[in-house]
């Protein structure tokens, strides 16, 4: 199973990637159109989804990806906080978030849903 993290805000959600260089983001809109276009990408078999809990953000990319067949992982946002601290990231951008996640992911095993 490969990971794939993603940072969700208001109008948009970015996706991070594992590729042999590292990984790779990717935006999309955080409509009903942007996240199937995202669902295009990635296979339910391959892929586990990442997400920070956002709250109402982040509801329609989950709902709508497990009722696709993923699985779908909501991490505490204060564990994803420390754990930018940790690696002495001072930037905040949502593709940094997005790579954070994915490498908070990386090295310990993601909350298993209910």
């Amino acid at each position: 199973m490969t990971y794939v993290g993603i940072d969700v805000s208001k109008a948009t959600f970015v996706v991070a990637y594992s590729s042999a260089k590292g990984s790779e983001t990717k935006t999309f809109k955080n409509t009903v159109k942007g996240i199937r276009e995202f669902i295009q990408t990635i296979s339910p078999k391959e892929n586990h989804c990442v997400l920070e809990a956002t709250g109402n953000y982040s509801m329609l990319l989950v709902y709508l990806l497990s009722k696709a067949g993923f699985v779908v992982s909501m991490e505490n946002p204060l564990k994803i906080k420390n754990f930018a601290r940790v690696m002495l990231s001072v930037v905040k951008t949502d593709e940094i978030d997005a790579r954070l996640i994915l490498s908070l992911i990386h090295i310990s095993e993601p909350t298993r849903p209910r």
